[in-house]
């Protein structure tokens, strides 16, 4: 997940982002996936509008996004 634009999945009323929009079973922040609703990519979303947790994760392991 070393890419600057990850992908991102609408799950619940929350994006979060994932490794594979299709195979992933949890979040980066390990909330498990059980309603599917959209996947897009966090330039088109933006940072505001993402999980917390899992914007704090992925900029602990990778650097700011």
């Amino acid at each position: 997940m070393a890419e600057q634009n990850p992908v991102l999945l609408l799950s619940g009323d929350k994006w979060h982002i994932v490794e594979d929009s299709r195979r992933s079973e949890t979040t980066l922040c390990g909330q498990r996936i059980q309603e599917r609703r959209a996947h897009t990519r966090l330039s088109n979303v933006g940072l505001e509008r993402i999980c917390r947790q899992c914007a704090r994760l992925r900029a602990a392991s990778v650097g700011p996004i």
